[in-house]
């Protein structure tokens, strides 16, 4: 897997939540230590060696999948982005006939979806330079089998009669159900705790669960015409509610949070569907780009051993979180106080974000800061939905407020170690949290 550093990306998600030019300044100092070098030939054996090649029209689709062409791939992308612009540079070399047999398309959303995640914060703020990092992050990265996606099937396959219908398309949630329904769709057993994600990936992908997620992917309805900008709006509403249920909603009762590492990539990615949707033209881009964004997600849900979604257990997480200090009946004074209107330390009067803020803006996990802009986002655009807002599967009783919660959750096992409160780093789940088994060691 192609891995650089994600100082950037970190900083830009803190600049926009309000950090400090001296907490930006200590963010670079701290991660600035982590770049490698441009010319990386060879990451595991750190290897740098410059490659004699010049990228060019009539010959990138030969330097593709491989790590050391990388920064070959940002001049030539460079040089595109400043000719077409960077919108239109990133829909023609992913999206159009120009990308015929690269799989630009399923590169994009490999790598725990780093190249779109990467492509997400070049398009939101306006960065025609990270436009080209984007693109040439996406050229060196392997694809996703390219198989799972409904455009790549052949008359040859076993869903050749499958059609992509407008006509009756399912929700997001109801494809979500229609997935944990289906005997395809178990996880593969026995469960390895050992196993690396290499190896449940190619373990997963047997040619049923590969014609199933492509089913499962045309129920959705994401064909050109059907996308009207009443069907996109809502569309990507329901991306940001699924990968938030799929984030902080795949627990058990009676056990403590665990959130997924993998999973909690299919939330941060999430925030960036609608700038991507924004930044392409054709219908067809980005119909590709949100069945691209589903099947990618039903196959992480495989790896991850197919958790089920318990809205009622994320439902059942505070909606406005408090810290562990200030926990308890006798610590939540309601008493008024003169000078303010209601009461203060009353959670019902709190807002979640500005209690959460500050024990992640400095926290060193760089996930933790992302997940809780993409949450802060969801909030900003549908939290005062009302339960029943969102229709499909088991989400009638979800509300705008799971955003808030999920959040909460995010902070409760990442740490909350602002100040205050101080408390250690918590960590990412990365058994496979689908799997009974994986359940079986004690809470932390």
């Amino acid at each position: 897997m192609w891995s650089k550093s994600e100082m950037s990306l970190s900083l830009l998600a803190a600049y926009d939540l309000g950090a400090s030019p001296a907490l930006l300044q200590t963010i670079y100092d701290q991660e600035h230590g982590e770049l490698q070098s441009v010319f990386m030939a060879d990451t595991r054996n750190k290897t740098v060696e410059k490659q004699d090649v010049q990228i060019q029209e009539d010959n990138w689709k030969e330097y593709l999948g491989q790590d050391k062409y990388y920064a070959n791939f940002v001049v030539f992308f460079s040089d595109k982005v400043k000719e077409f612009g960077g919108p239109a540079a990133f829909e023609r070399y992913v999206y159009s006939p120009t990308a015929d047999g690269a799989y630009m398309a399923e590169r994009l959303v490999a790598g725990v979806v780093h190249p779109l995640i990467q492509m997400g914060y070049a398009t939101e703020f306006g960065s025609d330079a990270m436009v080209a990092q984007a693109l040439a992050q996406t050229a060196v990265h392997e694809p996703i089998n390219p198989e799972i996606f409904i455009w790549n099937s052949t008359p040859h396959d076993n869903d050749s009669n499958i059609k992509v219908s407008s006509s009756n398309p399912l929700s997001l949630f109801g494809v979500l159900q229609e997935a944990y329904a289906s005997s395809i769709m178990k996880p593969v057993m026995p469960y390895d705790p050992n196993a690396l994600i290499r190896k449940r990936t190619a373990d997963t992908l047997t040619p049923a669960r590969i014609v199933e997620i492509r089913r499962l992917t045309t129920l959705w309805g994401c064909t050109p015409a059907a996308l009207t900008p009443a069907t996109i709006a809502e569309k990507t509403r329901d991306v940001l509610f699924a990968a938030t249920t799929l984030f902080a909603g795949t627990g058990k009762r009676g056990r403590a949070p665990r959130l997924d590492f993998f999973l909690m990539h299919v939330l941060t990615s999430a925030l960036f569907v609608p700038h991507l949707l924004h930044a392409l033209h054709s219908a067809e881009a980005k119909a590709r780009l949100l069945n691209s964004y589903l099947a990618s997600t039903l196959l992480t849900m495989l790896i991850r051993g197919q958790p089920r979604v318990d809205t009622g257990l994320l439902m059942s997480y505070p909606a406005t979180p408090v810290p562990p200090s200030q926990r308890g009946s006798a610590k939540q004074s309601t008493a008024p106080t003169p000078a303010v209107f209601g009461r203060p330390a009353d959670p019902e009067f709190a807002n979640p974000w500005v209690v959460l803020l500050p024990h992640v803006l400095p926290a060193r996990d760089a996930h933790t800061l992302k997940v809780f802009r993409a949450l802060y986002f969801a909030a900003q655009r549908y939290g005062e939905l009302p339960r029943g807002a969102v229709a499909g599967g088991d989400m009638r009783d979800i509300d705008g407020s799971v955003f808030a919660r999920a959040a909460g959750v995010l902070v409760d096992v990442m740490g909350w170690v602002g100040p205050g409160e101080g408390q250690d780093e918590g960590s990412w789940d990365r058994s496979g949290l689908g799997w009974d088994a994986a359940w079986e060691a004690e809470d932390k």
